[in-house]
Order: structure tokens, then C-alpha cells, then sequence
């Protein structure tokens, strides 16, 4: 989403370096008064209007979790309670998929929102716990594709009060806090608070986030399935003794380069090639390769095209099997060869190395024949140079969506 078009384009989706202390405020003062209006109305009544805000912003964070009785004291007890009341989440809770689905750059803010990412590919694993008062508590990590089309790492926890609507749907207010890491703060990790909307059911929750700071609305979900039914599943499958996954695939590769004024590029076909060993029952490492061949084009004139290939080595996460799929996420790194470039007077960056975000399901047909499906997407960046003198960078960001086939031995 890089973009000198103006000022406000160029803001990131969530925290910018030199954030607005006003918008700051207003934002943390949402995030805290929404956590305060959902989480009181179940609270007992409280002899302050202090005391009743402290009770509720206790019983919305992860303090929540610890009976009163086991509670410590001061402010050092106050976040070993947080800790603690995060890890019985993650103990009791059940695992999840976290699915980054879109980001919204409202045109007030953004004169050339075209140029912005709309499109968060990326995905992430939550464990959620549904309480006593069926309000919903995450603890989630998740990576991304931000509006500058670089990678966004981020964890944290999420509290949602939550009241029934219609044919089981429910709705919720609550809020976020996170730590995260961005490119344009150069992935220095910090802290943040945002205020979360939320509409669905148990297992299916669709959220959105309005970030202040930057004037993005941030969509994503979280897609949970019942799990243990019948079905057999990659490594799963014969006692857990398939552990290695070959598989051929076909890749539509979907790229928007930017990085450079009017820079575009050509979409592409690619072969897909990889390899899965799977460690545990939840963790796999996976090698994957493809091929595709693209054209670049500059101030509406078409520069050329070369061929781009990535060998992608990545750790991946599976959630437990239902009705023999399993859904994944994964991330690692990529090292990237431009090749046959035929651009006369024009020159890409050779090879580098950047990293890659995954997201999949896979179907085992049989206890041996698998077909998997998902998207990768690479955070690329070539210089761009004409006779020799450096144009600026390319961001190509392609992202491959496949469909293939495997056999687990």
C-alpha cells in the first residue's frame, strides 16, 4: 500500500509511527467504555461508579478467569492474574481458524484508496472459550498482508459480550488488546487496544474492528467445527503412521505490485510442487515451490516480462480433522528468483529472500490420497532499475491460490 499520492494514503492499517495522541485517546476511551457498558450489565451493583468500572474491566479480561478468592495483590498481581487467567483460556478453550478477510479504506480518508490493500490475506489460530454468561473469550496469534501489502504479525486476547438476535444468531460488543510488529515500524513489537464488533453463531463468528488511528475498518473471522467425527486425515489417518505428504497442484497467482507510481503487473498460471512432514499431530513442515511468468508495466507503457519462482519453506499449524478435512495455517519464508526477463534496458532484482503467510484445508480421500487446497501469499520486494540506475522498489505481493492432489506415506 505504499503510495505517494498523499499523506493519508499512506497511513498503516493499524498503529503509525508518530500516531495522533487525540485519536489515541478517543480510541483507547471507546475500547475501554465498550468493555465497561457490556461487561457491568451482569455485574453486581457496586457502591462507586470507580469500583463498578474496576469490576468490569476485570471480569472482561483475562482476570476474569481467576476466582476472586486466588486473586493477587497490586499491580504486579494484577497481571500475573492476566497470565494466568490467559493460560486457563488456552487450556480450556477449543482451537480455532482466524481468517483476515478484508480492510475497508473509506474514501474521506484515503482520495486514492485503490492504490491501499483491501484484501488481508493471511490467517491465524485462536483457542476460545465460551463462558458461564456466554460471552466469548480468545487468545489468538495471526499474520497478514497490511495496507502497505507488508507482513503484520500480531497476538493478543479479545473479550466479546454477546446477546442473542434471531435463528441463533448472535451479536457482541467488546474489545482487543494486542501486541504487534509492522514493516514501517520497522517490526519493532508494541501494544494496542481496539474496540471489536462481533455477529454470528458459537462456531462461525464474523468481527470488525475500526482502527482511529489509521480510518480502516478491519474485517476478519473465526470458524470453528465440531471436531472428532468420522473422517480419516492426513498423519491422522493409520495410528498417526503417515507422517510425509508428496503433492502436485495447479496455481493461480494473483499479484498487485506496487511500490513505484503507476508500476502494475500481469496475473499467471503456475505448476505447484511440495512436500509435507508432519512433525506431530498438529505441526507440519512444509517445502513447496511454483513458476509463473509475469508482465510488468510502468507509466501505462509494458515494460517486459520474467518468470518468478519461490521455494517456500514453512511451519504449519492443522487443526483436528472434521469429516476428514483439516484447516491450516502457516508461516515461513520464501527465497525468490526472478528468471528469463526479457525487459530491454530494464532489470529486477535477481533473488532475495521474503516472508510468507499460508492458509489451507486439506480432504483425505483415503488413509494415503489427499487433495489440499490453499493460498500463499509472498511478501516480495525486487529493486527495479533502468540502465543501471536504481527506479525504486517493486512490491509484486503475489498470492497463489492452489488446488491439488498428494499421497502420504
Amino acid at each position: 500500500m505504499t503510495s505517494t499520492d498523499s499523506t493519508a494514503a499512506s497511513r498503516p492499517t493499524f498503529f503509525p509511527p508518530a500516531p495522533d495522541l487525540r485519536r489515541a485517546g478517543q480510541a483507547l476511551a471507546l475500547a475501554l467504555g465498550v468493555s465497561m457498558a457490556t461487561a457491568v450489565r451482569a455485574q453486581p451493583v457496586e457502591p462507586s461508579w470507580t469500583q463498578r468500572a474496576l469490576s468490569a474491566i476485570n471480569a472482561s479480561s483475562p482476570v476474569g478467569m481467576v476466582p476472586a478468592e486466588q486473586r493477587q495483590s497490586g499491580a504486579l498481581g494484577w497481571f500475573g492474574d492476566a497470565w494466568d487467567g490467559s493460560k486457563r483460556i488456552f487450556r480450556d478453550g477449543r482451537t480455532d481458524f482466524v481468517l483476515p478477510l478484508y480492510s475497508w479504506h473509506p474514501a474521506f480518508a484515503y482520495p486514492n484508496r485503490d492504490a491501499q490493500n483491501h484484501y488481508s490475506w493471511g490467517a491465524g489460530v485462536a483457542r476460545t472459550l465460551i463462558d458461564e454468561r456466554d460471552n466469548e473469550r480468545i487468545v489468538y496469534a495471526l499474520a497478514f498482508s497490511d495496507s502497505h501489502y507488508d507482513l503484520q504479525v500480531m497476538a493478543g486476547y479479545g473479550w466479546l459480550a454477546r446477546w442473542p438476535l434471531f435463528a441463533g444468531l448472535k451479536g457482541g460488543l467488546g474489545y482487543t488488546v494486542f501486541v504487534a510488529a509492522r514493516s514501517d515500524a520497522n517490526y519493532i513489537p508494541f501494544p494496542g487496544i481496539l474496540p471489536l464488533a462481533g455477529i454470528g453463531t458459537d462456531r462461525v463468528m464474523f468481527y470488525g474492528s475500526w482502527i482511529a488511528f489509521s480510518d480502516v475498518l478491519f474485517v476478519f473471522a473465526r470458524i470453528s467445527l465440531p471436531l472428532g467425527e468420522a473422517g480419516p486425515a492426513p498423519f491422522e489417518a493409520a495410528g498417526g503412521a503417515r507422517r510425509n505428504l508428496i503433492y502436485g497442484a495447479g496455481a493461480y497467482v494473483n499479484t498487485d505490485a506496487s511500490g513505484i507510481d503507476t508500476v502494475s503487473s500481469g496475473n499467471g498460471w503456475a505448476p505447484m510442487l511440495g512436500y509435507r512432514r508432519y512433525l506431530s499431530d498438529s505441526v507440519a513442515l512444509d517445502v513447496s515451490a511454483w513458476r509463473a511468468n509475469f508482465t510488468l508495466d510502468w507509466n501505462g507503457a509494458r515494460l517486459g516480462s520474467f518468470d518468478f519462482t519461490p521455494v517456500t519453506a514453512a511451519l504449519q499449524y492443522h487443526l483436528p480433522s472434521y469429516r476428514g478435512f483439516r484447516m491450516y495455517a502457516g508461516l515461513g519464508a520464501a527465497y525468490n528468483r526472478v528468471s528469463k526477463a526479457q525487459m530491454p534496458g530494464y532489470a529486477l532484482e535477481r533473488t532475495h529472500f521474503a516472508p510468507v503467510v499460508q492458509a489451507g484445508v486439506d480432504f483425505a480421500v483415503s488413509d494415503s490420497v489427499v487433495i489440499t487446497a490453499g493460498l500463499g501469499a509472498n511478501f516480495s520486494r525486487n529493486r527495479l532499475t533502468q540502465n543501471g540506475a536504481g527506479l525504486g522498489t517493486v512490491q509484486l505481493s503475489p498470492v497463489a491460490f492452489s488446488l491439488g492432489i498428494g499421497l502420504t506415506f
